[in-house]
């Protein structure tokens, strides 16, 4: 139920009026601070934007703090957080209006009278209305409860209207008159501006002289000691103010004249004494009204502060999150850094064995060119055999050399003409690898031996040993290969 514009609608005279009642119920309480506190500085926006606001005034002090927060979550048009409060706290009325059908009438509600206050009963009312326009059911409008209900709204938006007792709005002829009634009450009673004794009224010593004084000054200044009774001093509350205005005592006698009260220029007593009792019961309102201004800039001062205290929390949390965050991405990147440092120690570790193997191995590249020579012999055999007429037989015989491979027959034969070397026979596995230190030249029968051998054979040679292959099983082809592979 958005605030309108028009402030003299309907709708709007409903949203004052259920937020009288609402502040005046006090098992609503719980409901609105359950929906104001979620958004307090929303509400309190909405609240005071709104027309009805500095109505807010006329009500207790407990009744104007939720009279503001009901205003702002109404005005607000967030219709599900009001009618929760509705539901919430005027159950029979919600209740009527879920077991209605498509007419909903306000004497069925069943709310005995004298059992709740006259204000939780008309809440209840205007429950009714606006839950069942939210259901979309309608009002039977000739309900004799509804039609006086009508005029409970009219009654209670009065005071939308300024009132036609402040001097202000007295036409000029009335003025006049009570101009002139007020200054005749003044000569009469110099006293009567500051709401204190008149001379004549007092003892030596300043006290009342109650044999003086008539049954109706008696009465005003009787009502002095019901201050005493609450333990309130009387005279600091007058002079908060120390004299009234013309014009606020004009009011008064309009207030007197207007309730029939008779103005006798002969015998002012009557009005005397009310105007002293009124002055005095003004004063505690506007001490009252001042204690409430007071006690409302305390409450928003204190929200202020807590608001400052949440957001310091908010931005030392923050911070505390941050330096949590900073240190563990520290302690990771360090973590990371020395976990990198051991990889590069490790990779600088293998890097020198690589460059120490290459460098304690040169016969790895030579290893790989016999072995580019090997294929290349395969893929381009001749078909000539070559005779021993075409080898130097000592220059081999005199090599430092070791033979693997090859069968017993093979080897046989290759010892009639290299009787100083050493040959190992294919399948002898378990061969003294002490057969292959400090030789000059490993050479290896590609044509008959194992991959077992081969590998133990490379891997015990001496570094400076040269490793040559042949790929033939004639004696007189093997013995060329050999020569032309030195």
């Amino acid at each position: 139920m958005k605030q309108t514009k028009n402030q003299n609608s309907y709708e709007c005279k409903l949203n004052y009026f259920v937020c009288t009642s609402l502040c005046a119920t006090k098992q609503s309480y719980k409901y609105i601070d359950k929906v104001y506190n979620s958004n307090k500085k929303k509400y309190d926006n909405y609240s005071k934007e709104c027309a009805y606001y500095n109505l807010a005034n006329s009500r207790l002090l407990e009744e104007e703090l939720y009279y503001k927060k009901t205003l702002g979550i109404i005005t607000s048009g967030e219709e599900k957080e009001f009618y929760y409060i509705l539901r919430m706290t005027y159950k029979k009325a919600n209740l009527l209006v879920k077991n209605s059908n498509n007419i909903v009438r306000l004497s069925e509600l069943s709310i005995k009278p004298n059992t709740v206050s006259l204000e939780e009963l008309l809440g209840n009312y205007a429950a009714t209305i606006i839950l069942a326009q939210s259901e979309n059911k309608k009002l039977d409008e000739d309900d004799f409860f509804f039609i006086a209900f009508q005029e409970m709204v009219k009654l209670r938006t009065n005071p939308l209207v300024q009132s036609i007792l402040k001097y202000t709005y007295i036409d000029k002829d009335r003025k006049k008159k009570l101009k002139q009634i007020e200054i005749d009450l003044c000569d009469k009673y110099p006293n009567i501006t500051k709401g204190l004794n008149e001379l004549y009224m007092q003892k030596e010593d300043g006290s009342l002289d109650f044999e003086k004084l008539n049954d109706y000054q008696r009465i005003a200044y009787a009502l002095d000691f019901v201050y005493e009774l609450e333990g309130l001093n009387i005279i600091p509350l007058l002079n908060n103010k120390p004299n009234s205005t013309s014009n606020e005592i004009c009011e008064l006698i309009n207030i007197w004249i207007n309730c029939n009260g008779q103005v006798d220029p002969l015998n002012y007593d009557v009005l005397y004494s009310y105007i002293i009792v009124a002055t005095k019961l003004r004063r505690l309102l506007e001490t009252y009204k001042d204690a409430k201004k007071i006690y409302f800039r305390d409450i928003a001062d204190k929200d202020k502060l807590l608001e400052q205290d949440a957001l310091v929390n908010k931005i030392l949390q923050e911070k505390h999150d941050l330096e949590a965050k900073f240190n563990k991405t520290k302690s990771d990147l360090e973590k990371e850094n020395e976990e990198l440092k051991e990889k590069i120690r490790l990779l600088e570790n293998k890097n020198k064995q690589l460059e120490e193997e290459i460098t304690l191995e040169p016969s790895i590249k030579d290893e790989l060119a016999e072995l580019r020579n090997l294929m290349f012999n395969l893929s381009n055999c001749e078909d000539t055999t070559p005779t021993n007429n075409d080898v130097d037989i000592n220059k081999l015989n005199n090599l430092n050399a070791i033979c693997i491979g090859g069968n017993d027959s093979w080897i046989n034969s290759m010892k009639e003409v290299l009787p100083n070397w050493v040959f190992i026979a294919c399948g002898v596995e378990h061969f003294d690898t002490a057969l292959l230190k400090n030789k000059d030249y490993l050479f290896v029968n590609t044509v008959s031996n194992t991959h077992s051998m081969y590998y133990k054979a490379v891997e015990n040679k001496d570094k400076n040993t040269k490793i040559r292959y042949i790929n033939a099983l004639n004696r007189d082809r093997v013995l060329y290969e050999m020569e032309n592979s030195l």
